[in-house]
């Protein structure tokens, strides 16, 4: 049998938290503000959300971060979408007078349950219909629903959707119908259906929730998930569709707040260098890693959020997510300034960030 043709061709393939409120890792070192380098290089580990409606939150948050890229959420502009596209255009002509490099629109446009703009052509159903269809109508309808969603994100200026969900759902989890399927053949299937089209029109993908959050009850931005799985149960269900996606060229990978036992015993896969690295190497992913939003309630107990940001890009994160809340960017970013110039953040670790993200914005480019 011939191997499928990748889907995006070039890019796919510790101690506690609580630790890195001290001196030395990711708290106040005394040695005064960062330099401007340590800062600017911290701010391209960041996708951040802007508070308010209209292009100017995202200007200002522009201006002073120098971020990798914005997340919409609904807050932003509950207007029409032609309004949306300008907002989109002004940020973007600022980042290229001020960055001279693109910036990565992320939106979470999954289907159902979870997307930013409910109206068609955007509007999705959820994954678990998608699989209906995918049964009843064939890969092609589904990848057909996908491309026209795409090509209509694509038009406002959108060029990165965090989805699909990969998770394959068991009992009562609180993902529902956010999961393709209870069965990861299936959900794998379905969910390559979904990727394809949105491949054709010019959208990267970011495939969720790393390791495998379909079998929790419990919801991260609510608390902190503990996933009782073992490793042949994570690799063998929950990793399928993972695996799948990766060999097809899945351009970006976000994890989740939860704790595997079986995997890390005490840290979340947010700051779990054990489980960043069973994604790089045993997956063989080689493309971009983000957390999930840092502002979510599940993180809040275990670290201070600006030092989650810090604890996630030693892992291994490449982008770290922070929502919404302008003063956690501020306080994330200059944790993670005085990581770089502490050498916490190793230079290592800094040039592979920074070497993802040059990847993925070319890519976009291609588009």
């Amino acid at each position: 049998m011939r191997a499928a043709p990748p889907l995006f061709p070039d890019i796919s393939r510790g101690k506690p938290p609580g630790a890195s409120k001290g001196p030395g890792r990711s708290g106040k070192s005394g040695g005064g503000r960062p330099s401007a380098v340590a800062l600017e290089r911290a701010g391209a580990l960041l996708l951040v959300g802007w508070p308010g409606e209209g292009a100017y939150g995202a200007v200002s948050l522009l201006e002073e971060f120098k971020p990798a890229g914005f997340i919409y959420f609904r807050r932003n502009w509950p207007g029409s979408s032609e309004d949306l596209a300008g907002i989109i255009r002004r940020v973007n002509a600022r980042a290229e007078k001020l960055l001279k490099r693109p910036l990565l629109w992320a939106i979470d446009q999954e289907g159902g349950t979870v997307q930013r703009l409910d109206d068609p052509p955007y509007a999705l159903p959820p994954a678990a219909e998608m699989a209906d269809i995918f049964f009843k109508d064939g890969p092609e309808r589904v990848s057909s629903l996908t491309l026209q969603a795409g090509r209509a994100l694509k038009e406002l200026g959108f060029n990165f959707n965090l989805a699909p969900v990969l998770d394959v759902r068991a009992g009562d989890s609180y993902i529902a119908s956010r999961s393709f399927s209870s069965d990861a053949e299936t959900a794998a299937l379905a969910a390559a259906a979904y990727a394809k089209g949105f491949r054709e029109a010019g959208l990267l993908l970011c495939g969720k929730h790393f390791p495998g959050l379909g079998s929790s009850v419990t919801d991260p931005h609510r608390d902190l998930p503990l996933v009782l799985s073992g490793v042949q149960e994570l690799w063998a269900r929950d990793g399928l569709p993972f695996r799948r996606l990766i060999s097809l060229g899945l351009p970006a990978v976000m994890t989740t707040h939860a704790l595997y036992r079986s995997l890390d015993p005490l840290l979340p896969a947010t700051f779990s260098s054990r489980i960043l690295a069973l994604l790089k190497k045993d997956y063989a992913f080689k493309g971009l890693v983000l957390t999930d939003d840092l502002e979510m309630e599940g993180l809040k107990p275990l670290a201070e959020p600006e030092n989650s940001a810090v604890d996630a890009v030693v892992a291994g994160h490449d982008l770290a997510l922070a929502g919404k809340d302008p003063d956690l960017i501020r306080r994330s970013r200059g944790a993670l300034a005085e990581a770089v110039e502490s050498g916490r953040l190793s230079s290592a670790r800094l040039r592979e960030a920074g070497s993802l993200l040059k990847k993925t914005l070319k890519l976009i480019s291609r588009f």
